[in-house]
């Protein structure tokens, strides 16, 4: 009997860690990169998101407020944007980089971003001023962000997410009501 009971369990815990890694908005949100290019754009216009509470309608809103010179002009917001995109973007997030082959990547988006604002920073409308701490910020940001795939602990992230789960799943106790409906104890998953 403990043989089933044990067969049982494994089996329901391997259904339910199919259907985490099934959950397409799960998977989606771990190798989303569009917050960070989204970060680098305000960054780079100078803007910043305010979140207010409107007691009229009684819902949160955001809005993009600027509160200084953009540091360069709408082609090289998107032009820097792009060429970050192109070093951090879904693929590397789910990459598998060793240690030298890590800093091999970061060194050459380093260099690239470096090289093209700097040779493209009279017609971005990029002042000298500016440079260091345009490539300084946006590379280290890049640097922080793509140091999930290293050794492949974005993938243990994963299998750890579903772990903690079904741990939480296992080891939380039911309330007799909670059969019905929801159950009057509330949901505790």
């Amino acid at each position: 009997m403990a043989n089933d009971t044990e067969t049982q369990e494994q089996n329901r815990i391997l259904t339910s860690n199919a259907q985490a890694i099934n959950n397409q908005p799960f998977m989606l949100k771990r190798i989303e990169t569009e917050p960070l290019i989204e970060k680098i754009q305000l960054f780079l216009s100078s803007q910043k998101v305010e979140v207010t509470f409107d007691e009229k309608t009684q819902d949160w809103k955001q809005k993009v407020v600027t509160v200084g010179l953009p540091l360069a002009n709408v082609e090289g917001i998107m032009r820097i944007c792009n060429i970050v995109e192109m070093r951090v973007n879904s693929q590397t997030v789910q990459g598998n980089f060793e240690g030298d082959h890590y800093w091999d990547h970061i060194s050459r988006a380093r260099k690239e971003i470096t090289e093209t604002i700097v040779k493209k920073c009279y017609d971005w409308d990029v002042h000298d001023s500016n440079l260091n701490m345009i490539i300084d910020e946006i590379c280290a940001l890049i640097e922080v962000f793509l140091t999930r795939p290293i050794n492949n602990k974005e993938r243990d992230g994963y299998a750890n997410s579903f772990v903690g789960k079904e741990n939480t799943l296992i080891q939380q106790p039911r309330s007799a009501f909670q059969g019905f409906a929801g159950g009057m104890g509330g949901n505790r998953q």
